[in-house]
């Protein structure tokens, strides 16, 4: 994928040549019973990707999870597998390597898979676990994009001998379970709207003068996968030309509201208590604060229309002021969910625990201490061992991630315009207007000129919730939001993804 600009991005996708796929030849299996286990019990377990979220699901596996054990491990890059080898080896337990994944999923020795890999390879080896008959559990989100979210969930339909599990940990809280059933009984009334929070620091990731040197121990090609195979434009302090911040960039991620935020969003979603994709989409916003190599907005608004209530989401990656490490927090969160009813509101926090308050906005009323998230990976191995999956559900995740991606989409085909005439386009929209307030006073906290600086606004996007496109509106946007890869993107070559769904399941 090139590394478009707004204007690019939208004029490719008119022109058809945003949505080039690339045929090729894609690797099968047949459908296989669920592994045995091992001699003692144990489900064998291997670890796909090794870089920070991987490492830590190996070291669970090491030291946390009766149950399990940790058999082998996947890394493109030779320098991540030696060193987390080394950690194995250090613990007392000795696992097999691979570079390629394809070959670790041909050992028969191997129960479950986690998936610990950046976002773009998720669905793709998800679907590949599956058809190999293990059982898996998906770091979130579930996808890159929309449509082979929806492959992997098929996927899980059809290899069902086999178990998804999704790694949106706050499902497995005790906490918001205990307040959707509060909430559910009537006794804050009807639900008004959810918002989900990202307040994060994001520093610059600096500026690069051209393409850089990938490191000669990453298998390029194997960590690109089923995205376009393009130069490395980024070499940041934190991630080098290759790890971490390929968050910030569309051939790879979705910006902070598909990393982070897909967790607000999936704990959002579930306190709206749909399961389906909303009726429309639009996003506000822009990357503030210093010009560097990165793609993605540091700053977004986005409010997803659901049919029970609106849902909004906020990404902020800015301080409170310059010079500052602390963020901006919205009734009391900087990284959570506020879900508003008629009489009174509840808070959940990152980790999962949550407040229950009236509306007067003092003491809660109510504060759960039952748990938050931690007991989710835990519950993965419950789950293979019982063969159903009571938390993490994977078409759950899909319309979470889903979600994240119709929201960047109108956000990269919107224009840019200046604040004040954004401010007049939603003055009809209460929530959406407050938000927008708020965000300008964050902006100008963080000496950008409001006045002049101007931000992108999406179009509001209608979405058919049976074939999960943009439908509807002027058709020159609407086939361009169409055929961005961030709705559909096939992969390439041997890491086509096979379209196991034509259709979508119902609504």
């Amino acid at each position: 994928m090139k590394n478009w600009t707004r204007k690019e991005f939208l004029r490719a996708s008119l022109l058809g040549s945003g949505a080039a796929l690339i045929a090729g030849q894609t690797r099968l299996y047949g459908q296989v019973a669920p592994a045995a286990g091992s001699a003692n019990g144990d489900i064998r377990v291997a670890v796909m990707g090794v870089g920070a979220q991987g490492s830590s699901h190996m070291k669970d596996y090491l030291n946390k999870l009766p149950g399990a054990r940790l058999v082998a491990i996947c890394d493109a890059d030779s320098d991540h597998l030696a060193k987390q080898a080394a950690v194995c080896e250090k613990a007392g337990v000795k696992v097999k390597t691979f570079s390629d994944y394809r070959k670790m999923l041909e050992d028969k020795d191997i129960d479950a898979i986690v998936i610990g890999s950046p976002n773009h390879q998720h669905s793709i080896m998800t679907i590949r676990s599956l058809e190999a008959g293990k059982d898996v559990y998906c770091e979130k989100p579930l996808s890159h994009n929309v449509w082979e979210g929806r492959q992997a969930v098929a996927a899980s339909k059809k290899y069902s001998k086999n178990i998804v599990m999704a790694g949106t940990q706050n499902r497995s809280s005790l906490d918001i379970m205990e307040a959707l059933e509060y909430a559910n009984s009537g006794k804050l009334g009807k639900i008004q709207w959810a918002r989900g929070l990202c307040y994060k620091l994001r520093d610059s990731i600096g500026k690069t003068t051209g393409p850089q040197k990938v490191p000669d121990s990453v298998d390029y090609n194997l960590w690109t996968g089923p995205a376009d195979l393009i130069p490395s434009r980024r070499n940041g302090p934190r991630g080098g030309p290759i790890h971490y911040d390929w968050h910030w960039f569309w051939n790879y991620g979705g910006g902070d509201i598909a990393n982070q935020g897909i967790h607000q969003m999936d704990v959002a979603r579930w306190f709206i208590g749909e399961s389906s994709l909303p009726k429309s989409v639009m996003s506000i916003g822009g990357r503030f604060g210093y010009d560097d190599d990165a793609e993605t907005p540091n700053t977004l608004i986005s409010v997803l229309n659901y049919e029970k209530a609106p849902l909004i989401f906020e990404v902020r990656g800015l301080p409170m002021k310059p010079g500052m490490q602390a963020m901006d927090a919205y009734r009391g969160g900087r990284v959570g969910v506020v879900v508003q009813y008629e009489q009174g509101y509840i808070t959940v926090s990152e980790g999962g625990t949550v407040n229950i308050y009236d509306n007067t906005n003092k003491a809660p009323i109510k504060a759960l201490k039952n748990g938050g998230n931690g007991a989710h990976r835990a519950n993965f191995v419950k789950a293979v061992q019982n063969r159903k999956v009571v938390h993490g559900l994977v078409e759950e995740c899909h319309y979470s991630s889903a979600a994240c991606h119709l929201a960047n989409v109108s956000y990269l085909v919107g224009a840019e315009k200046s604040n004040a005439a954004i401010s007049e386009s939603i003055n009809k929209s209460a929530e959406a207007s407050e938000t927008f307030d708020r965000l300008l006073a964050h902006l100008k906290a963080n000496e950008v000129d409001v006045a002049t600086r101007k931000s992108v606004q999406g179009p509001v996007l209608m979405i058919d919730r049976k074939t999960e496109m943009f439908v509807g509106g002027e058709k020159v946007v609407t086939d361009a939001a169409n055929k961005s890869p961030l709705r559909k993107r096939v992969g390439r070559g041997e890491f086509t993804i096979p379209q196991i769904s034509p259709a979508v399941a119902k609504v």
